[in-house]
């Protein structure tokens, strides 16, 4: 009777608020969050930001609701379309003829989201929002400790501390991992975008572009995945190399006009810049303290290497009506 009442004790201190938490909300760790719900684990997610998608998230900017944030180029990768379309309910069309569905030999600049990155990180959380996962906004995950011997991690948040037995975060979250005995502190990437709604009766001429004028390193026409296309109004983000350009619209602007991308009688509305900032994860801590196999890092380098994850989730996971339908 000892034995079972110390074994039980021994599993009572040894049980974990999570089986897994997930920091950070960009698709793949939300994806993640899914398929470890799926796969019988308790999840929680914690996300910095009020709202959920990283670098994917939409964003309301000069009086426009959900639009990208920054410009995102997908590609053709048509296994990773079907998989979204399938597991994700998005609808895709052609990044060159958004109103047209994707066609690989007349779009060379591939694939996108119908209502842009605004309408998978939706439906994801609806995907979310059908689980017992927990999703924590507004909530930076500050600390991470590591009992290699136990193998338990506990998470530090301004509200408080979670344990779990597995920690999954992406390349560009910025938590520090105790204890150590180095420096962690590496700053963040500044990333620096200007949007201007302009006036513009046109048809769209282009939804995805290099840089037309010097400090723009590409740019996008967001009108058809906002809903803009017919109200003579349209959206332009640039993505520009750094600060002292994000008060250059109007440059931008007879940049565009000079290359036949907009009428030449289109004026500039509104403005407003947009800086996304990114953090750095030292992955090399997790090998020294012993860490491997609580914190796994999800290789996050490009959108397509959603591709290297798609054989793990189908696994698991259900088609996206299925999934909502499930009780």
């Amino acid at each position: 009777m000892r034995y079972i009442l110390l074994l039980i004790l021994h599993i009572t201190l040894l049980a974990t608020d999570y089986d897994c938490i997930v920091v950070g909300s960009s698709p793949f760790s939300l994806f993640e969050a899914l398929y470890q719900y799926h796969s019988g684990n308790r999840v929680m997610i914690l996300e910095e930001a009020a709202e959920c998608g990283g670098a994917w998230k939409g964003i309301n900017v000069c009086g426009i609701m959900h639009a990208d944030l920054g410009c995102h180029q997908i590609g053709h990768d048509t296994t990773l379309k079907a998989f979204l379309e399938k597991y994700a309910g998005c609808k895709i069309v052609s990044m060159d003829h958004p109103n047209q569905a994707f066609d690989s030999t007349k779009s060379p600049n591939g694939w996108y989201f119908s209502r842009g990155c605004y309408e998978l990180i939706e439906n994801l959380l609806k995907l979310i929002s059908a689980t017992d996962i927990t999703l924590l906004n507004n909530t930076r995950a500050d600390n991470v400790s590591i009992d290699a011997n136990q193998k338990i991690a506990t998470i530090q948040t301004k509200n408080g501390s979670y344990t779990t037995k597995k920690v999954i975060v992406t390349p560009m979250v910025s938590i520090n991992v105790q204890p150590a005995n180095q420096p962690q502190n590496y700053g963040k990437s500044k990333h620096y975008h200007l949007y201007m709604l302009i006036q513009d009766p046109t048809t769209p001429r282009f939804s995805y572009h290099g840089g037309v004028v010097s400090g723009a390193s590409r740019m996008m026409n967001l009108s058809h995945f906002v809903g803009l296309v017919g109200t003579g109004r349209q959206l332009i983000v640039v993505q520009t190399y750094n600060e002292q350009y994000l008060s250059s619209a109007q440059t931008f602007l007879d940049g565009l006009k000079k290359s036949n991308l907009v009428d030449k009688g289109a004026y500039i509305l509104e403005t407003q810049s947009y800086i996304y900032e990114s953090g750095a994860f030292h992955q090399g801590l997790i090998h020294n303290m012993g860490g491997q196999g609580i914190v796994e890092v999800l290789q996050t380098g490009h959108f397509q290497s959603l591709s290297t994850y798609i054989p793990k989730w189908q696994m698991v996971l259900k088609p996206y009506q299925d999934a909502l339908r499930t009780p």
